[in-house]
């Protein structure tokens, strides 16, 4: 296991697709390989499968894209990589009474720890989130880009976030239609 500072990062970074199959650099320290989740625009990649991942001896990296199934074509700059700081959240090590204590041990863990409360952090910066009296079955998900995009965000009747069926077009329409209509009924009435 590397032994090395793991920086104040942001633990993920977005690429539009124009390096082709790249490699995309990540500038967070990982620990492993399956410490980086990948995705092509909104499809979750699998290691080997679809992207393999060098590590630096600094324990930054990057990422080169495979097509495949879940790739289909060499990605342009229509598409989006996302490389995400992904290490499962788990404790590898036990430190017995009376048993070997050693430093690197300790790093290990510690290194984990960290990248953790970053990857924690990265997560917690993008969301929606409710107040901390709310249930804790409130669901405060945004839905993905292309069913939000130009959309307003509403609130169910449980208070879970939603997406409006209109399109913000349709409902500065009927705003300004409402508005003709006030102002025309509020001439009427003054003219009267």
């Amino acid at each position: 296991m590397a032994d090395y500072n793991i920086n104040a990062v942001t633990r993920k970074v977005v690429y539009t697709g124009s390096a082709g199959l790249g490699p995309y650099s990540f500038s967070f320290e990982v620990l492993v390989s399956t410490d980086v989740a990948v995705y092509f625009n909104t499809t979750l990649l699998t290691l080997s499968t679809d992207y393999s991942v060098t590590v630096n001896a600094n324990g930054t990296g990057s990422v080169t894209i495979i097509t495949g199934t879940n790739v289909p074509t060499t990605p342009d700059a229509d598409d989006a990589i996302t490389i995400v700081g992904a290490r499962d959240i788990e404790r590898t090590t036990d430190f017995s009474t009376g048993g070997d204590f050693q430093a690197v041990a300790i790093n290990e863990q510690l290194d984990a720890n960290i990248i953790f409360i970053q990857q924690i952090d990265e997560r917690v910066d993008r969301s929606i989130k409710a107040a901390v009296t709310d249930p804790t079955s409130i669901d405060m998900e945004l839905p993905v880009i292309a069913t939000r995009a130009n959309k307003v965000m509403a609130f169910d009747s449980s208070g879970n976030v939603s997406v409006s069926t209109n399109t913000l077009s349709a409902i500065e329409g009927t705003i300004a239609t409402t508005a003709a209509s006030a102002a025309a009924a509020l001439v009427s009435e003054n003219a009267a």
